[in-house]
């Protein structure tokens, strides 16, 4: 083997005579690189810098004419077959459809880096959808999306688009794809399918598929690090056995199933909006943060099942429909939240309810010993009671120190005597409290309760003024108080 070296001299050299060698670089030149390298390089690039590589030399100006970026197709907002008559919307239709065939014809064989297509699902699409699709992964692209809507939103249950599964499944097209997104379609894996082992993100939506295939598209995609699943009923339980690694966000939105088990160790965020189900998430993960919505669940039950399946999170927003709250408690459960430093509840409530908050509310706290923020958004209508204060100096909660809550904040206040014990009861029980929010402006369902909130902005002034007196001579001068 030959070392090629390069010999200077310094003044000191010159004196001793000793020549100092250094090993020279090898000489890699940027069009070196591997061509869907190089178009992802220029991908990144602004047009007007695209436009003076291309002149740099011949060789660059092959890249930058093979590849086409991005190709976004999307049928105009607020334009569906309910707006025209059935002849001005397959005029329409086809007018769509010419234009994306001439965009596609004039960038064959080129590479693609995102292809995505929108539009309602119609018949008359689906030679082209097929034709796209195959245009997509035929020129490479590491992105795929396809958003199809039904004609008519209120119904789903129709027919969808058979995505053509068969054309991904083979080593070359399996290797590139990085991104998958689709809506409204429907697909059975092939027998041989082998997996995707570049694919990072898996968006899908309205999508038909047997909780068995899911199971095993999952199990082969190694590298998955984003998985979004909305209203793609599966009807049963999803269960992995095998671990997804890499998977750092999952979405699971009204997907009916009975119970999910995953083992990911490294999950960053879990979003979850459905019935209350078991859900069991590695106790070892390190789940940072958890959007949990458990629809017409009883309190005490929807607190347990994520105390006994997610006992590692650190962050929870956890929001309930309001069916009568239980006046149980978790003491019984010996599962703690562990790592839970941050809690925001968004609870709808109802007026014969509010008394029981203290101790609903207490025992949520006390299963995570460790909560250092605290916020309380309410929803509760126009009907609650004033607190009588004359009956607040009477203890109905027992003591609980809270060694690390700093900061607690709490909207929708309305002065219900459930809401003033459970801040008196905070007040005095948390040493290190920093400050106290409480705010009378309701931030849950704000939308829908907004002219009622303005017919009772006198009874909201009162209950700021009740909570501002009760809780001041309480507080430690420590404590940074704000009502409002």
């Amino acid at each position: 083997m030959i070392n090629h070296t390069v010999c200077k001299r310094t003044s000191s050299d010159h004196i001793s005579g000793k020549p100092i060698c250094k090993k020279a670089r090898p000489k890699v030149k940027l069009e070196d690189l591997p061509q869907d390298l190089l178009c992802t390089i220029v991908s990144k690039l602004p047009p007007k810098q695209v436009s003076r590589a291309s002149v740099l030399s011949s060789h660059w100006r092959y890249i930058c004419d093979i590849c086409c970026f991005k190709l976004c197709f999307s049928g105009t907002a607020g334009y569906t077959r309910d707006t025209f008559e059935r002849k001005e919307y397959l005029q329409y239709m086809q007018k769509f459809i010419d234009n994306v065939n001439t965009v596609v014809q004039k960038c064959n064989g080129k590479m693609v880096e995102e292809f995505s297509v929108k539009f309602e699902f119609d018949e008359a699409l689906l030679d082209h959808l097929n034709n796209w699709v195959n245009f997509a992964v035929s020129s490479r692209a590491k992105s795929i999306a396809v958003y199809l809507r039904p004609i008519n939103k209120r119904r789903t249950d129709v027919d969808r688009y058979v995505f053509p599964f068969h054309l991904l499944d083979n080593e070359s097209n399996m290797s590139h794809l990085q991104s998958l997104q689709l809506s409204f379609v429907s697909f059975r894996l092939p027998s041989d399918f082998r997996g995707f082992p570049s694919l990072r993100k898996l968006d899908l939506e309205f999508v038909h598929i047997s909780i068995e295939d899911i199971e095993v598209l999952l199990s082969n995609c190694y590298n998955l690090g984003w998985l979004s699943l909305v209203r793609s009923y599966l009807n049963g339980e999803l269960k992995l056995n095998h671990p997804l690694s890499n998977l750092r966000h999952l979405t699971f939105v009204y997907c009916m199933v009975t119970r999910i088990e995953l083992q990911v160790m490294n999950l960053v965020t879990f979003v979850y909006y459905g019935p209350i189900v078991p859900i069991v998430i590695n106790q070892h993960s390190k789940l940072e943060s958890a959007y949990i919505c458990f629809r017409e669940a009883n309190f005490h039950d929807a607190v347990n099942a994520l105390v006994n399946g997610i006992p590692s999170i650190q962050n929870l927003t956890f929001q309930t429909t309001p069916p009568p709250l239980e006046g149980q408690s978790l003491l019984n459960n010996k599962c703690k939240f562990s790592h839970l430093r941050c809690l925001q509840l968004l609870m709808g409530i109802l007026a014969e309810d509010t008394y029981k908050l203290p101790h609903v509310l207490v025992s949520v706290l006390r299963a995570a010993p460790f909560i250092e923020k605290l916020e309380i958004h309410f929803a509760a209508g126009s009907h609650l009671c004033f607190a009588n204060n004359s009956t607040l100096g009477k203890k109905h909660l027992q003591p609980s120190e809270y060694s690390y809550l700093k900061s607690m904040h709490m909207t929708g206040y309305k002065g219900a005597r459930g809401q003033l014990e459970f801040l008196l009861h905070i007040v005095e029980n948390a040493p290190v409290l920093e400050e106290l929010t409480v705010e009378t402006t309701q931030r849950l369902y704000e939308d829908v309760y907004a002219k009622l909130i303005c017919k009772k902005k006198a009874c909201s002034e009162r209950a700021a003024l009740d909570a501002g007196s009760c809780l001041r001579g309480k507080l430690s001068p420590k404590v940074k108080l704000c009502v409002m």
